[in-house]
């Protein structure tokens, strides 16, 4: 049976019409040989009006206006005659920082060519703002020094750079940039504090914990059994044989790599304001770092995304990046990370005070019954408090000094 397709029809996108395109392009391509911005060549147009108004009636004021408009424009263009020869560096104190420490940068600037440079504006962005510096008058091959402050108070990634010195005119009419250095990246890494490692019992054993589940091959012995055709013969105890009167093997406790996953709610709901939700990352980041000093596979995720955690200094930048997002829930948080990772051995779910301490448990209360679970619930100004229901620990956590001692309960 034939079956009519109906294709769904879509609003065609806007497009500008070619005579709007041409006109923008001649006016960039005007505006970039000519070196006149946009309030010079209102001052030159404005005057040219002015003058033949002026003279088409009479008017000595309007001719007067006139040419003193068309004579700042065009005097305007005399100051971008010319480029300067500059050498440009720019240094930054530190890769990265953690959030609220001071850290300055630094610009050097020499002058390159055979003349003297008699001073220009340079303009270097630093993350959201920009820091503007006015070059003195240097003789060849002398070097100026800039020092600037890099903005430090939130978490996040800052772009410096790239500078780009202006040559212009007092009044803005006309200018012309040139790009001197490429973007440099600082990382504001979260606040972190040091929590007890595995040699407190959290995590039993240097290779991994034993589980309840039984292996023909491991390190931790737990009993003999009757031998069955596909063991392995190196396993065969002759004592407990000859004893018995049938081949008897050995059977061992299996041993798991202690598989850590941190898992982050970034939801807008989850958290009563921004400085719990940057607590929140805080606890998560130094709940990695621990995990990766210890040298136990670690898993971080959020809401959205799967983080990567090659190296410490690796896991602060990816934590630096995390924002708030629209999406967010413990319990989707839950089944994400139970669907990325099926063999975790200790889950850390944290989320904020907006969700409460039962439906932190009930979705904690979701992994497997060997996943040893932490569930953090993060509030600002809150007593410390902490409750283990067979393998699961909800802890609520006012500040980050109390992470250590919150640690410490749940591995009691």
């Amino acid at each position: 049976m034939a079956v009519a397709v109906q294709e769904r029809w879509e609003a065609p996108e806007a497009v500008d019409p070619p005579t709007t395109t041409w006109l923008r392009d001649a006016y960039g391509r005007l505006t970039t040989f000519t070196g006149l911005r946009t309030a010079g060549w209102v001052t030159l147009v404005g005057g040219l009006v002015s003058l033949l108004v002026g003279l088409a009636f009479g008017w000595v004021e309007f001719i007067t206006v006139g040419v003193l408009a068309v004579v700042t424009a065009l005097l305007s263009l005399l100051f971008t005659i010319g480029r300067p020869d500059l050498n440009v560096f720019l240094e930054v104190a530190d890769r990265s920082v953690v959030v609220g420490d001071r850290t300055t940068g630094r610009l050097y600037v020499r002058n390159a060519g055979t003349r003297r440079h008699w001073g220009s504006r340079l303009d270097l962005p630093v993350g959201d703002s920009f820091a503007s510096f006015m070059l003195p008058s240097m003789s060849a091959g002398n070097v100026h020094t800039e020092q600037f402050r890099i903005p430090t108070e939130r978490r996040g990634l800052v772009v410096i750079g790239p500078a780009n010195s202006i040559k212009g005119d007092p009044f803005s009419l006309a200018g012309r940039e040139t790009r001197w250095t490429e973007e440099l990246e600082l990382y504001v890494h979260p606040r972190t504090v040091t929590l007890p490692g595995r040699q407190a019992g959290f995590v039993h054993d240097m290779e991994g914990h034993a589980s309840d589940h039984l292996s023909a091959s491991d390190m931790n012995f737990h009993a003999m059994r009757p031998y069955v055709p596909g063991d392995d013969r190196r396993h065969v105890h002759w004592r407990s044989t000859a004893r018995a009167g049938q081949l008897m093997v050995r059977q061992y406790e299996e041993t798991r790599m202690s598989r850590v996953a941190v898992t982050l709610d970034t939801g807008r709901t989850s958290y009563l304001d921004e400085a719990e939700f940057e607590l929140a990352v805080s606890c998560a980041a130094s709940l990695s770092l621990q995990t990766l000093y210890s040298e136990s596979p670690l898993t971080l995720t959020t809401s959205n995304d799967l983080l990567v955690t090659v190296t410490p200094t690796r896991t602060l930048d990816e934590l630096s990046l995390v924002e708030q997002s629209t999406r967010g829930g413990v319990a989707d948080l839950v089944h994400s990370l139970m669907r990325r990772e099926t063999r975790v051995s200790i889950a850390m779910v944290l989320t904020g005070s907006s969700t409460s301490t039962r439906v932190l448990r009930q979705a904690c209360a979701r992994f497997d019954v060997d996943t040893r679970v932490v569930g953090l619930r993060i509030d600002a100004g809150a007593e410390l408090r902490a409750r283990t229901v067979g393998n699961v620990t909800i802890l609520q956590v006012g500040s980050l000094d109390d992470l250590p001692r919150a640690m410490r309960k749940a591995m009691e």
